[in-house]
């Protein structure tokens, strides 16, 4: 699965990855139903990534709160605590344009792209994210035996200018920045470390 990343050829890229091993398969496979279960609450994603982190909301193609399980076409709002969005929401919005889980014997699989994307609630094209969308953001959980593992892999952030006023333009490239050299990576290992935790 992990040859479906895409292909890093601009601006930054970051990875995160957690691990964790069970003391069994047993274990490994009740636990992994856990994460499983963690991972598409897309909604409750700030609950393990920590505090002062991101809020993801999971919505329809109408911008509406959904309570479902995550699939292709699906959007997601994000809240970037500090610098929100000036829109009138305050949200940064990326699709899920990749959804696909995979299992056998001892080895299983869930892998979610997400890419930023205009905002469903308005007509326009325009897509509403620091980001461009040469941007995306590659969602993984694994078993493997005993090994469990929550990874996120960043690729080809560039900070979006395109038909942005100059104050939307500083606030994405200084959102932009800070996610290619400290907050990216931060807020998802946060969020890896969070998914897989085991709470005996």
């Amino acid at each position: 699965m992990k040859n479906k990343i895409p292909t890093h050829k601009i601006g930054a890229e970051s990875e995160a990855i957690s691990k964790i091993i069970l003391d069994n398969v047993e274990l490994a496979k009740n636990h992994f139903e856990i994460i499983k279960k963690r991972f598409l609450d897309i909604n409750s994603w700030e609950l393990f990534a920590g505090k002062n982190k991101a809020k993801f909301t999971l919505r329809n193609q109408k911008g509406e709160l959904i309570l479902d399980p995550p699939q292709v076409g699906n959007y997601i709002s994000i809240r970037v605590p500090l610098l929100p969005n000036k829109d009138e929401d305050h949200f940064d919005w990326v699709k899920i344009e990749v959804y696909e889980e995979e299992k056998k014997e001892d080895y299983e699989a869930i892998y979610i792209r997400l890419r930023p994307t205009s905002n469903p609630t308005n007509p326009s094209d325009e897509v509403t994210h620091f980001l461009d969308s040469t941007a995306t953001s590659n969602f993984f959980i694994r078993r493997n035996g005993r090994e469990i593992s929550a990874e996120v892999y960043a690729r080809n952030e560039v900070p979006n200018f395109e038909d942005k006023t100059l104050s939307e333009k500083i606030r994405n490239k200084a959102v932009a920045l800070g996610g290619m050299l400290i907050g990216s990576k931060l807020q998802w290992e946060g969020l890896t470390d969070g998914l897989i935790r085991d709470e005996k």
